[in-house]
């Protein structure tokens, strides 16, 4: 029901003019409109001065506010109610007379590659982008991560917003485009506009599209999450802003700004990203990339829980090193080809054996795979990967989909005692026979399990598991210990070197 004309409250919302601010700041009025019906939002959009002058230094920009200033300054002189921005955008330095007062809930805060598909060459990759970040982190990714190996991978500067970069991308003589995936993700999710919605997929279409791993390129502090600015001295916006606040994303965005605010360089070639692990109800942080010319690599869990007790000594921790790859023949079964060779038939490969290296792939089929490990291992097959669940559950693929609407169906590829995952359907392409005996666990108290098809092997011939101390990935593995003893005496760790830390004795 429409609110009478005279209940209606005027709120004035500005952001830049690029379609992507558009559709960023209709996000924030359509939260605050459904919030309370009786509020009338009306929109300002301005150019800002990093639009207009693209041959300034990024660096220089982002220190000065060459995307934000504009708007704040509209804040202050009352032009506009609120001012939405991509928080990366913002300066570190904190403003006086204005504030961050909400955020909505975060994108995905990945960066993609897109890699036009004219591009033949593996010797050369020539990637547009500006950010020090991409270019420290990227460099040791690309050439083992893309087909056949690259030997060289060069960054080119580009500017202007996403539209007027994937249109320097399509005419220019580059091969690649780095852009974040909260970007893309918003603008063909932009209902109001479809001409900015068609462009983007014409892109896609023209190009090969790679979703960059969390764990070797974290994103910039705060990519992702939008900012929600208001004048300190508003406090009739501050139930309206707290209602639509979502206070997780608004934390984490504030703890990655952290690692950088002391430097203020908002160009640093550092990455960092925290991020939510649905299957371990925790979070994880990445950081790489160098920090005033240190390297820095670090990846960890957090909120997993209470830390299991430690071991009385190191010799009581098994991770089962020694009962992994060499205690098994993999056994090949024969599979219908339609079921795996199709460009309507995006693959999940749990590990790189399941793809039988027979099968030649159509170039526009899309493969996804369970951890990095396996990526390298088909990159080197020749195989294009478009990404990784990063051993972090199955759930990658499912936030790119939509990146992928020649996909009809989603295929798991695995062996006959795999995972059954709700986001595909599960193909055995090989059977495991065991080729040694099991390990006599009896002295262990605590384990770290690699798969939970081992974690179920020995429980069924060791029920005292139940009573012992356990430690995993925060994916399937997780979820299948969980179901199977519950959830009191497992841990999710992100290797089992972390867990030998946390447990060892």
């Amino acid at each position: 029901m429409v609110a009478p004309a005279s209940t209606l409250r005027t709120i004035t919302i500005g952001a830049r003019a690029s379609a992507l601010s558009r559709a960023q700041a209709q996000l924030v009025g359509k939260a605050l409109a459904a919030h309370d019906p009786r509020l009338a939002i009306r929109y300002r959009f301005t150019t800002a001065a990093g639009d207009r002058d693209l041959d300034a230094s990024l660096p220089a920009l982002l220190r000065e506010g060459g995307f934000t200033s504009e708007l704040s300054g509209a804040l202050e002189t009352a032009h506009i109610d609120l001012a939405v921005h991509s928080w990366k955008d913002l300066p570190f330095l904190e403003p006086t007379r204005t504030r961050i007062a909400a955020t909505l809930e975060r994108a995905d805060p990945r960066d993609l590659l897109l890699v036009r598909r004219d591009w033949r060459t593996v010797h050369e990759l020539r990637v547009l982008s500006c950010s020090a970040r991409r270019a420290t982190n990227l460099r040791d990714f690309l050439p083992w991560a893309l087909p056949g190996g690259v030997e060289q991978v060069s960054f080119q500067p580009v500017r202007g917003d996403v539209l007027r970069r994937l249109r320097t991308l399509l005419t220019g003589n580059a091969d690649a485009l780095v852009v974040a995936k909260a970007a893309i993700d918003r603008l063909l999710d932009a209902g109001d506009d479809a001409a900015a919605r068609g462009q983007v997929r014409a892109a896609l279409a023209a190009c090969r599209i790679m979703v960059l791993p969390l764990t070797t390129n974290p994103a910039a502090p705060a990519q992702g999450a939008l900012a929600i600015e208001v004048r300190r001295d508003r406090a009739d916006l501050v139930d309206a802003l707290a209602a639509i606040n979502h206070q997780a994303t608004y934390d984490r965005v504030l703890e990655e700004r952290a690692q950088l605010a002391a430097t203020r360089d908002e160009d640093h070639p550092f990455g960092v990203s925290i991020v939510p692990i649905d299957v371990a109800r925790a979070e994880a942080m990445f950081m790489r990339g160098a920090l005033q010319g240190t390297p820095v690599e670090s990846a960890h869990l957090r909120g997993t829980g209470p830390a299991l007790p430690r071991a009385a000594h190191r010799e009581q921790v098994w991770t089962g090193e020694r009962a992994g790859a060499a205690a098994w023949r993999r056994v090949s079964l024969p599979t219908d080809s339609e079921t795996l060779v199709s460009e309507r038939i995006g693959l999940l490969v749990a590990r790189a054996d399941a793809l039988p290296e027979s099968r030649t792939m159509p170039p526009q089929q899309v493969i996804w795979t369970a951890g990095l490990d396996t990526w390298r291992k088909l990159a080197a097959r020749s195989h294009w990967v478009s990404g990784t669940d990063e051993s972090l559950g199955e759930t990658g693929a499912r936030a790119a989909r939509h990146l992928f609407p020649q996909v009809e169906r989603w295929v798991k590829l695995s062996h006959t005692a795999g995972y059954d995952s709700p986001y595909s359907t599960r193909v055995a392409t090989y059977r495991l026979e065991r080729v040694a005996p099991l390990e006599d666990i009896r002295r262990h108290t605590h384990f770290y399990w690699r798969s939970g098809s081992q974690f179920l092997e020995y429980f069924r011939a060791n029920p005292r598991l139940r009573d012992a101390w356990h430690g995993c990935g925060p994916g399937n593995t997780l979820a299948m210990i969980r179901a199977t003893i519950g959830a009191e005496r497992v841990r999710a760790h992100l290797s089992a070197g972390q867990f030998l830390a946390a447990a060892g004795g």
